[in-house]
C-alpha cells in the first residue's frame, strides 16, 4: 500500500513535501503497521498506534501531522484500492494554542550585535527579522528581487534541497508569491552588503549558503551569550509580534507573511492581539477625556 501511495503522490506534490512525508511515514508509521493486513486494520489498532506515538513526547502539532499522513494513506486505499472504510476515525490530540517562540526586539538586538562584524550573516538576519520571510525564501533571493527604487522585495521562489542538490521551487503557497515593502534602513544594509559581493549579477543568489547556515549561527551565538535559542522559522513569529506591537492589523500581517488568509494569521497570533486589548481600552477612555 505504501509503495502505491508514494507513486500516486510523486507527481501531485512537491518533491520536498513527498520526501518529508515519506521520511515520517517510514519512521513513525510503517514499524507499527508493516506486518498487518490492510483490510484487517481497525480503529482500535489506530488508537493503539496513536497511544504509542503520544508516549514518545512529541509536540501536538507533530503528532497531528503524522496522524494526518496515516489518514491520507488509508484515504488513498479507500478511493483507489477498494478498502471499505478509513480506520483513522479521530484526531490524535487537540492542537496547541499560543505556543510560539519569538525574540523581542531587545533580544534580537542582543543577538544581532554579536554578528555585526559578519556582514553576510548580519544582513541575512536583518532581512528575516524585519520582513518575516521564510528561510528558503531568503536563501533564494537574488539581486533582481530587490528594488531600491520601489523600496520593495519580491518573493517568487524558495530554495529547497531535493535528491542531494539545491533547487529553486515556487513559494510554499499562492499567497506566498508576494512583494513586500522594505524599510529604508534595511535597503541601505542590503546595498552595503552587495558592495562586498564580487561582480554581483541580477540572477545571482544574495546568500549562496546551505539551509543549515542560519540555524548553526543561532545555536552558536545563543550558547555564547546565554540567549534563549529559537528556530530560524521563529524569526517569522518575531516579525509578526513586532508588527502587532506597532499596531499592524491582521490583514496587513497576513499579506506580509504570505498567509493564505487572515484566519491563518489569527489562529497563529490571535493570543498576541488579545494582549493589546487593555491598551486599546485605555485609548478608548481617552476619547471622552
Amino acid at each position: 500500500l505504501y509503495r502505491k501511495y508514494k507513486a500516486f503522490k510523486e507527481n501531485r506534490v512537491r518533491a520536498t513535501t513527498l520526501e518529508t512525508q515519506c521520511r515520517a511515514i517510514e519512521l513513525h508509521i510503517l514499524p507499527f503497521f508493516r506486518d498487518l493486513i490492510v483490510s484487517a486494520i481497525r480503529p482500535a489498532d489506530v488508537a493503539e498506534w496513536q497511544n504509542q506515538l503520544l508516549k514518545k513526547g512529541y509536540s501536538a502539532s507533530f503528532a497531528r501531522q503524522i496522524n494526518a499522513y496515516l489518514r491520507m494513506i488509508f484515504k488513498y486505499a479507500v478511493d483507489f484500492m477498494g478498502l471499505r472504510t478509513n480506520p483513522v476515525k479521530s484526531q490524535i490530540c487537540k492542537p496547541e494554542k499560543g505556543n510560539i517562540d519569538f525574540w523581542t526586539p531587545e533580544e534580537y538586538a542582543c543577538f544581532s550585535e554579536q554578528i555585526r562584524d559578519n556582514i553576510e550573516l548580519y544582513t541575512a538576519f536583518e532581512i528575516l527579522f524585519y520582513t518575516g520571510m521564510r528561510k528558503g525564501e531568503l536563501l533564494a533571493l537574488t539581486l533582481a528581487d530587490v528594488s531600491f527604487i520601489d523600496k520593495t522585495i519580491t518573493i517568487n521562489k524558495t530554495l529547497a534541497y531535493v535528491a542531494g542538490k539545491y533547487v529553486f521551487q515556487p513559494p510554499k503557497t499562492q499567497k506566498s508569491n508576494r512583494t513586500i515593502d522594505a524599510p529604508d534602513f534595511l535597503l541601505r544594509e542590503i546595498q552595503d552588503y552587495i558592495t562586498h559581493i564580487y561582480d554581483p549579477q541580477p540572477d545571482q543568489r544574495l546568500f549562496n549558503r546551505s539551509r543549515v547556515w542560519l540555524g548553526q549561527a543561532i545555536t552558536y551565538i545563543c550558547d555564547r551569550i546565554d540567549l534563549k535559542p529559537i528556530r530560524v522559522h521563529d524569526l517569522r513569529h518575531s516579525h509578526a509580534s513586532l508588527l502587532i506591537n506597532l499596531g499592524a492589523n491582521p490583514l496587513m500581517i497576513a499579506e506580509r507573511l504570505g498567509h493564505e488568509d487572515v484566519k491563518e494569521t489569527m489562529n497563529t497570533y490571535g493570543h498576541l492581539f488579545e494582549s493589546h486589548q487593555k491598551e486599546i481600552i485605555e485609548k478608548l477612555e481617552k476619547i471622552k477625556l
